[in-house]
């Protein structure tokens, strides 16, 4: 995880339900669930609203039939206030449908009420799962914040790469060089086809270490990173062509390489 993004120690979720037996019994079980949880409830769906935007809410569990304001248009209302809080429409009321107008409408889940506590753990499993997949979005969100920002500050051409898609993104650095920066659907073969003929086999090379996922390759290895360094003659647009140290870091899950995040910096025109 990127140290710059922390994540909250706890799992803040808001508990909506006009029975205030179930409510209470509910945030019972999910706090023993789940020892990371704190459950606020609310018998009015109007007053939950108070709560969103005044403080932090990672999840929000709503009945659906509740009166005055039903699960779907307490939805709604949520939705003017925070377009991404995970919400489970969590109802004794269900049907087809029902449960394809909660989806239509939007909510993240659907669970029926059942009897017994067993409930409570499949509540509590699908919260976790909704939280931990909003906060990878943020931090996705945010690191692509903070690249972009690196890369329109930088004077070395950035890139990140998907090596599942070959996707990848180069920073405005890479004017320098004659291209236009952007995301290339064939990042690799584009590059590669830019290495001088002579540089082109050490360059597909590495980049098959890099999809095989080994890091032993790689100049060091800490946990899931690789590190690598590549020096190589690249084309520029003008069909010249300069020396270049690539440096970069390799992301391993489950011993597959993922992502690669690296720099070309020019060291000399050749001659």
């Amino acid at each position: 995880m990127n140290p710059l993004v922390s994540e909250p120690d706890d799992v803040r979720v808001l508990h909506v339900d006009d029975d205030p037996a179930f409510v209470d019994l509910t945030a019972r079980f999910l706090e023993r669930e789940g020892g990371e949880f704190v459950v606020t409830t609310e018998t009015d769906p109007l007053a939950a609203l108070d709560h969103i935007g005044d403080e932090r809410v990672d999840c929000i569990v709503s009945d659906y039939d509740m009166p005055e304001v039903d699960g779907l248009e307490f939805l709604r209302r949520v939705r003017e206030r925070d377009s991404e809080v995970p919400f489970v429409l969590f109802t004794g009321k269900g049907s087809e449908e029902v449960a394809a107008e909660a989806i239509e409408a939007g909510v993240d889940s659907y669970l029926r009420k059942e009897t017994g506590t067993a409930q409570y753990a499949v509540l509590a499993n699908r919260i976790r799962s909704l939280v931990d997949q909003a906060w990878a979005n943020r931090r996705a969100r945010k690191m692509e914040g903070t690249y972009e920002l690196v890369a329109k500050t930088a004077t070395d051409a950035f890139w990140i790469r998907d090596i599942e898609t070959g996707r990848t993104l180069y920073s405005d650095g890479i004017r320098q060089f004659g291209y236009e920066p952007g995301v290339r659907d064939d990042g690799v073969e584009w590059w590669v086809e830019r290495v001088h003929p002579d540089d082109r086999q050490d360059s597909r090379d590495l980049n098959e270490l890099q999809e095989a996922g080994a890091p032993e390759g790689f100049d060091d290895v800490d946990g899931e990173y690789g590190e690598f360094t590549h020096e190589y003659r690249w084309r520029r647009a003008d069909g010249s062509y300069t020396r270049l140290r690539s440096r970069g870091i390799v992301r391993f899950e489950d011993g597959d390489a993922v992502e690669m995040v690296g720099a070309m910096t020019e060291t000399a025109p050749d001659p």
